[in-house]
C-alpha cells in the first residue's frame, strides 16, 4: 500500500512540476562562415525556442548562391518581412514557398524565391540529421526505476 502512495506521489510532483519541452535550433544566416546548406554545428550552438517550430529560409536570387538563414519561428514572425511571406501552413517536415501579398498582381499567391522549412521533432532539426530523447521521459523511468530499487533492497 505504501509503495503505490509513493508511486501516485512521484507521478503527480512530475506531472506538476513538468515544464515544456522546448526545442533547440540553430540560429544563423549564409552571411556567416559555415551556415550554408549544412551548418558547421560546432560554430552554432542550439539554442531554445520554446514549443513552435525551427525554421529555415532559403532565398533563391538569380545568379547567385542560395542564401539561407535559420532561426525560431517566433523570431522571424518579430520582422514584417517574415511575418508577411511565412507560409500560413506550417507542419513538420514542410518546405513551402513564401506567400506574396501582392495587391496589383492578387491571383499570383506564392514567391518561389523564398522557401520556408518547418521542423520541431528533435533539437538542432533545421539541418541535423539525428534524434534526441526526450529528457522528462528520461527522468521519469529512471525515477521510477530506482524507486522500486530502493523499495526491493
Amino acid at each position: 500500500m505504501g509503495t503505490v502512495v509513493t508511486l501516485s506521489l512521484l507521478l503527480l510532483s512530475i506531472a506538476v512540476f513538468h515544464q515544456g519541452e522546448a526545442i533547440m535550433c540553430h540560429r544563423c544566416y549564409s552571411a556567416m562562415g559555415g551556415c550554408s546548406d549544412h551548418v558547421v554545428w560546432r560554430m552554432y550552438p542550439w539554442r531554445e525556442c520554446g514549443p513552435e517550430f525551427c525554421v529555415k529560409v532559403i532565398e533563391q536570387v538569380p545568379g547567385e548562391e542560395p542564401r539561407y538563414l535559420r532561426d525560431c519561428e517566433h523570431n522571424l514572425l518579430k520582422s514584417a518581412r517574415h511575418r508577411l511571406r511565412m507560409p500560413v501552413l506550417r507542419r513538420h517536415g514542410y518546405c513551402l514557398p513564401a506567400r506574396k501579398n501582392d495587391p496589383h498582381n492578387p491571383l499570383s499567391t506564392t514567391d518561389s524565391r523564398f522557401t520556408y522549412c518547418f521542423c520541431n521533432d528533435w533539437n538542432g532539426c533545421n539541418t541535423a540529421s539525428h534524434k534526441s530523447v526526450s529528457v522528462s521521459l528520461l527522468t521519469s523511468v529512471s525515477a521510477l526505476v530506482s524507486l522500486a530499487l530502493w523499495r526491493i533492497l
